[in-house]
């Protein structure tokens, strides 16, 4: 007849069980996770995996050598940089398109700390303001009896008619955007890709 095994037993058999897995575990957190920003192998591209998008290194107009970035870089008001872009996905058959705002954020920010090797993602040449694909969609409320208001001869129509006439650009060598940069503006203009 089978007795049933007593209370401490069982206790025993399941702490024996439980000490195992820490050196289960032990295995899979030694492990390195690949970085989730790389550069690819000719050093032209740089590649954020988990958002799946490569962003050449150098800016528009501007080419990769191996070494760094040569060329001038375009400058170009808001309406040149999506003509520029719809053009350059024609010729290249890639869907290359402007930055939202919070990526190229992310690509300063990322920039700011050395790859393993200690460079920076981003040659020197060409940091500045770019161009993003983020529009404002959010207008404060208007104030028709605001002096500041009246005394620039503004009401709530010709207010939205100006947040059209403004686009969001980010400082990449220090991740600062802004919302107001009138659309004429000329500045750099950095491309992405999704990942093939």
């Amino acid at each position: 007849m089978n007795r049933p095994t007593s209370r401490p037993a069982r206790f025993l058999l399941l702490g024996a069980l439980c000490a195992g897995w820490p050196a289960a575990f032990a295995a899979t957190s030694d492990e390195v996770a690949p970085p989730d920003w790389g550069l690819t192998k000719d050093g032209g591209h740089i590649i954020h995996s988990s958002a799946r998008v490569a962003w050449p290194r150098c800016v528009e107009g501007m080419q990769w050598t191996g070494q760094r970035c040569t060329g001038t870089a375009l400058q170009l008001d808001h309406a040149e940089a999506l003509a520029h872009v719809k053009a350059r996905e024609k010729a290249e058959g890639i869907a290359w398109r402007l930055p939202h705002m919070k990526e190229l954020q992310q690509l300063a920010n990322q920039n700011a700390q050395p790859t393993p090797a200690g460079q920076t993602l981003l040659p020197t040449v060409g940091e500045g303001w770019c161009w993003t694909a983020t529009t404002t969609i959010n207008t404060p409320s208007f104030n028709a009896y605001s002096y500041n208001n009246v005394q620039r001869g503004l009401n709530g129509q010709n207010t939205r008619q100006l947040k059209f006439l403004h686009g969001w650009a980010v400082n990449t060598a220090t991740g600062e955007s802004h919302g107001d940069v009138l659309k004429r503006s000329k500045l750099t203009v950095r491309l992405v890709r999704p990942i093939d």
